[in-house]
């Protein structure tokens, strides 16, 4: 009675009626594959090897039937243990209603799924018994096998382009409402422009060699977000410790101090000073929908759980990774090199934006290669090869770079490099490419449109790496900005 009482969820017989149906009349495998995509959904061993080979079969674009599946069997060595010949001619013999099968395979698949979540509740149950266990790394692992459970039950079908309609034209009015801003604000007039802010599902990527501000700009837009935009906003920085992070902040909302001021307690006044500086902080002091997690080298699964979390109780809009190099893979002492930890990481971090449905931007250190590159010692997205797959993940790819920083003195257009920082938007899916120069205070962290106050929208000049040419923002031929540009990467 015990034993019965735990035996795991499964529906032996209509595991049998499936496979049967499906070597009676193949013409009926595309029900069943738009819904069972996996022989994990079988309980009983040999039914796994079973359909295992016939999804083989059928990628393979081969017949389906008893001869072709135990003649693959066979090849395979595996005959036996999927039940002989015998064992599967029976099957096509012994039919349910063909008219049912779509509901015998929403029964095995409500099976499967109680037996992921049976598996998911012995491995906290098991390990959480283990004082040798990270807890937060035995949540993270059960959450992703939920979470990829969830993903293989949505069994979604195909949605005509009439039904959808109505719902594009809703976000268009949307977007027209808020004057294009469909996204998490930047606070920088000309990146709203090209970019209609930080867009959701977006996993973007800032990349730079030290010394340019990656730290200052991930800051910057938090900073925005949360602070102006009153969008809650998480930062993890394996970098940097909060308390640090907070002071970089405060040098934001405070004038006449810099970042180093502040840390080395650097003014006359004494303790009467730092009360007056306590008054001028009082939207930082405010913020209490700006999180900042200093938990060093986290892996992809602890970071995935951690964001899950603040979205689900604090409505977090924006995450921000300051930086993709310092997290841990998960391949720790499985053989895995670093190449494949960032190949992991950056595609867990595109997993994440799409699962939340937020915008990730990730700080990237870029290698030494760009120093020793002649000329202005620009990045290029070369340099993002050398990191496993980090420009294929990225939605959108953006180098920083401070001519200022190499002693350079001008643009190419004779602009000053002086407090300024260039934003060069290499990728873009689905947007404009091109560079675009800002005002940047480093010391205090401050960024600004370079006027200091915003042009007209399409009255501000974009430098389109296309043409090479300085142009004016609305103004850019409709295939370079208006229309979409997805690159092959």
């Amino acid at each position: 009675m015990h034993a019965a009482a735990h035996l795991s969820p499964n529906s032996i017989k209509i595991e049998m009626s499936v496979l049967g149906i499906i070597l009676a009349e193949a013409r009926t495998l595309h029900t069943v594959l738009s819904i069972l995509s996996t022989a994990d959904v079988f309980y009983v061993e040999k039914h796994q090897l079973i359909y295992t080979a016939i999804l083989h079969l059928h990628q393979q674009k081969e017949a389906v039937d008893l001869l072709t599946v135990v003649q693959h069997l066979r090849g395979k060595g595996t005959l036996k243990k999927a039940g002989d010949t015998h064992y599967i001619a029976s099957l096509s013999q012994n039919l349910g209603n063909v008219a049912n099968l779509e509901s015998y395979c929403r029964i095995l698949q409500q099976q499967y799924a109680r037996r992921v979540v049976i598996k998911a509740g012995h491995l906290l149950e098991q390990h959480g018994y283990d004082e040798g266990q990270d807890p937060l790394e035995v949540v993270a692992q059960a959450q992703m096998q939920l979470t990829r459970l969830q993903q293989g039950l949505d069994t979604r079908g195909a949605v005509s382009a009439a039904a959808l309609l109505p719902s594009v034209l809703d976000s268009i009015r949307k977007a027209v409402g808020q004057k294009g801003m469909t996204g998490v604000p930047t606070g920088l007039t000309e990146l709203n422009d090209a970019t209609g802010g930080w867009q959701p599902t977006d996993f973007v990527v800032i990349g730079a060699r030290p010394g340019m501000g990656k730290t200052a700009a991930l800051l910057y837009h938090a900073r925005e977000a949360a602070i102006v935009n009153n969008i809650p906003t998480a930062i993890f920085s394996m970098e940097m410790p909060a308390a640090q992070l907070v002071l970089r902040l405060l040098a934001t909302e405070v004038d006449g101090y810099s970042n180093n001021d502040l840390r080395r307690g650097k003014f006359a006044g004494g303790v009467e000073e730092v009360d007056h500086i306590a008054s001028k902080a009082q939207r930082l002091g405010g913020a209490h929908n700006l999180f900042i997690d200093d938990t060093p080298a986290l892996n992809i699964h602890q970071l995935s759980a951690k964001a899950a979390r603040l979205v689900a109780e604090h409505g977090v809009g924006l995450i921000l990774i300051d930086y993709l190099q310092l997290m841990s893979g998960t391949n720790k002492g499985r053989g895995g090199n670093r190449e494949t930890d960032i190949a992991e990481i950056s595609r867990g971090c595109k997993a994440l934006a799409k699962e939340l449905n937020v915008p990730v931007i990730a700080l990237s250190q870029l290698s030494r290669s760009v120093e020793q590159r002649g000329g202005e010692k620009r990045p290029q997205l070369s340099d993002l090869r050398e990191s496993g797959t980090i420009e294929q993940d990225a939605d959108m790819v953006i180098f920083l770079w401070r001519g200022e920083y190499y002693n350079i003195e001008e643009y190419a257009d004779g602009t000053p490099t002086k407090d300024t920082i260039l934003y060069d938007i290499a990728k873009h899916r689905g947007g404009a490419l091109g560079e675009m120069v800002f005002g940047c205070r480093i010391q205090r962290g401050l960024f600004s449109d370079l006027n200091g106050s915003p042009a007209p929208a399409g009255e501000r000049p974009f430098y389109d790496k296309e043409s090479k040419q300085t142009v004016q923002l609305g103004k850019l031929p409709a295939s370079r900005f208006e229309e979409e540009v997805d690159l092959p990467f």
